[in-house]
């Protein structure tokens, strides 16, 4: 029976051991404005929680509301958008791969780039942490904070660099999208 116990014990360990592999897949800007509907730039002016029903019934998902300007159109407006997952304390729900508490705070400047998904009908979607950029001030101008190795935006940019990169990338997508034989 000790020997059996000992096994069990071993066999846990050894499965625990096992690596995972991270579920944020790298992306150039390019990749992720090809997987996205828009890009804004605002002031996240309110935050709560809602449940939807993807990837089950009931999820919980961070719903932001934001004032700002797309950067691939320049239409001013309000947007609201959604992510999976939670940071409030009363929710008890967060994942791995949501946008930081710190990069999605009430009052701060972002920006957001989301898409629609097939199973959220009508929600604009960040799909996680690679959707949400937190804007500061760096020097007397706003920085787009960058996120590391991998990611559309890896080191800090100035945000007018960042906005002229993300319009100069709609401009090429929207290029490629009319002469589909010379894109790549």
């Amino acid at each position: 029976m000790r020997v059996l116990k000992c096994a069990l014990a071993v066999s846990a360990a050894a499965l625990l051991a096992i690596p995972v592999t991270a579920a944020i897949k790298a992306m150039t800007l390019q990749e992720l404005m090809e997987i996205t509907q828009d890009a804004v730039r605002g002031k996240i002016v309110a935050r709560d929680t809602v449940r939807l029903d993807h990837p089950w019934e009931g999820a919980l998902y961070t719903r932001l509301t934001v004032e700002g300007e797309s950067l691939r159109s320049g239409e001013k407006g309000t947007y609201q958008v959604v992510f999976h997952g939670s940071h409030s304390r009363d929710d008890w729900y967060g994942i791995s791969s949501m946008p930081t508490l710190q990069d999605s705070r009430l009052g701060g400047d972002a920006v957001l780039f989301f898409g629609e998904h097939p199973m959220l009908p009508g929600q604009k979607v960040v799909f996680n942490l690679a959707g949400l950029y937190r804007v500061e001030a760096g020097f007397g101008e706003p920085v787009l904070v960058g996120k590391g190795e991998g990611m559309a935006f890896p080191e800090n940019t100035r945000m007018v660099d960042a906005a002229t990169s993300i319009r100069a990338t709609h401009a090429e997508l929207l290029a490629a999208k009319k002469s589909p034989g010379l894109s790549k």
